[in-house]
């Protein structure tokens, strides 16, 4: 055993509790310094918010305080990440640095680079961010899945991974005594004076009480409630529907393996009531697909700026920025779509099924390029993570993997009456629509006498079908030439 310190660097795990990596430094029994690098390379970013790093610094603070606990604390530095590394390798003398994987294309680039760096500072990555790692669910023929329903076939097969439970030994800390370890940095310190939404509560313990507070009741309704759209999904106690743990899961605020133990153990409290324990498999699978979309940008990085399918590269998508403009602003006049984007620049979330209904509506109705939407969700979602947020879109879009029929258009009306059926969630954020009825409410441009102060719709739907249609089948035409 050494006296050099070793290092682990938090990423996308910003908690103390079964974190694969932090467990592995904490039992070589030499000093582990906490270090966490803000590197310039996301503060340039187009998809940089004043949201997205104000819920990144609440979750660091969160985490700080946690580690004061145990006699130190975050050690913060800023710059480029593996320039930084090895600078604070060089002045600690750290024997080692202990980090979890992640695996987009600039993540994997980055710690190849770090490993090279190092030199003969070892650089120990772990599978932590995923219950299977890519390369870990293959066809028979060893080739990754593209198909999303047999790949979440396979990943239920293979056995998973535990939580990993003990005592944390906070002698096994560093004091940092003539280590730097400045404040967590504010907001204003990265020159954004942006707005800043009300942030849910941060920190693992609070993800641990939204995960407790699921997995007891509202789990168990999952598979018939999913569906319908919620106006405030950040109320204590959540109301029933979804989980609105993404935002956890997305910083590791919340591991998979306690989102995945916790499920389970709900569906052995189900016992023989089978609508409940159909309702937590449903809640699983939505962990496949999370985990389905980190495999396929893994393994076919291209993904990351073009369709899955090329052939849908070739689309003629629309220029029309004062269209997109009334999209981002929830003013299209179709109240469905206007509610859900209120409801994404008020609170940094949308209901998985209000993502779809926009999704197509930018891409169909108004012919507008995934990209463009793509880029404003992860500038606004907390949850916003490159590999999933880019597989739903082209999956609405038509282009990605086990893709959404480019034939199916949702009607928004159709939309809006199913899954808000009685017009709560469009009466939350829409206010100028709060006095219409549940009949009047999902087209209020068909009344005699149309609310005030809202605009009518930016197309009509049966129209902008003809021309998505029509911009839809001539790359088809094209290509089958």
């Amino acid at each position: 055993m050494s006296d050099a310190p070793v290092i682990h660097w938090f990423r996308r795990d910003l908690r103390l509790t079964d974190n694969t990596a932090l467990r592995a430094a904490l039992k070589t029994r030499q000093p582990v310094i906490a270090l966490f690098i803000f590197d310039p390379v996301f503060e340039r970013s187009a998809y940089f918010s004043a949201n997205r790093m104000a819920w990144l610094i609440e979750n660091l603070k969160m985490l700080d305080a946690m580690l004061r606990d145990y006699g130190t604390r975050l050690v913060i530095r800023r710059g480029d990440s593996v320039r930084v590394l090895h600078q604070f390798v060089f002045e600690t003398r750290a024997d080692a640095v202990y980090a979890n994987a992640d695996y987009t294309p600039f993540s994997t680039r980055r710690d190849t680079r770090a490993a090279e760096v190092l030199g003969r500072t070892p650089l120990h990555l772990f599978d932590d961010l995923v219950l299977h790692a890519p390369g870990t669910v293959m066809t028979g023929s060893l080739k990754p899945y593209s198909v999303y329903t047999p790949f979440r076939k396979r990943w239920l097969e293979l056995p998973k991974p535990a939580v990993q439970t003990g005592h944390i030994d906070g002698r096994r800390f560093h004091d940092l005594i003539g280590i730097d370890a400045p404040e967590i940095p504010m907001l204003a310190d990265f020159g954004t004076r942006e707005r800043v939404i009300d942030l849910p509560p941060a920190g693992e313990l609070a993800a641990q009480r939204r995960l407790n507070e699921f997995t007891r009741s509202a789990i168990f309704q999952y598979r018939d409630r999913r569906n319908r759209l919620t106006p405030d999904p950040f109320t204590d106690p959540a109301p029933l529907g979804t989980s609105y743990l993404s935002p956890y899961l997305r910083l590791g605020v919340l591991s998979p393996r306690q989102a995945y133990g916790a499920a389970v153990s709900a569906k052995n409290a189900a016992g023989d009531d089978e609508n409940a324990r159909l309702s937590v498999d449903t809640w699983i699978a939505e962990l496949a697909w999370r985990e389905f979309y980190m495999h396929v940008m893994f393994h076919f990085p291209y993904v990351r700026h073009s369709n899955f399918n090329p052939l849908f590269d070739q689309v003629e998508y629309r220029t029309a920025p004062d269209e997109l403009q009334r999209w981002q602003e929830g003013m299209t006049g179709y109240p469905v779509i206007d509610a859900a984007m209120r409801q994404l620049n008020a609170v940094g979330w949308m209901h998985n099924r209000a993502r779809m209904i926009v999704g197509s509506f930018l891409t169909k109705s108004l012919l507008i390029d995934y990209h463009a939407g793509e880029r404003y969700f992860m500038r606004h979602l907390l949850d916003g993570d490159p590999a999933a947020n880019i597989g739903g879109w082209q999956w609405i879009a038509g282009g990605g993997t086990d893709a959404q029929p480019y034939y199916r258009i949702f009607n928004p009306v159709l939309q809006s009456q199913r899954y808000d059926p009685d017009g709560d969630y469009i009466r939350y954020w829409i206010p100028e629509l709060r006095d219409l009825s549940a009949k009047a409410i999902h087209a209020p441009w068909e009344l005699p006498n149309p609310p005030s102060g809202y605009p009518p719709p930016i197309v009509d739907h049966k129209f902008a079908r003809e021309r998505a249609l029509s911009a839809f089948q001539r790359i088809k035409k094209e290509a089958a030439q």
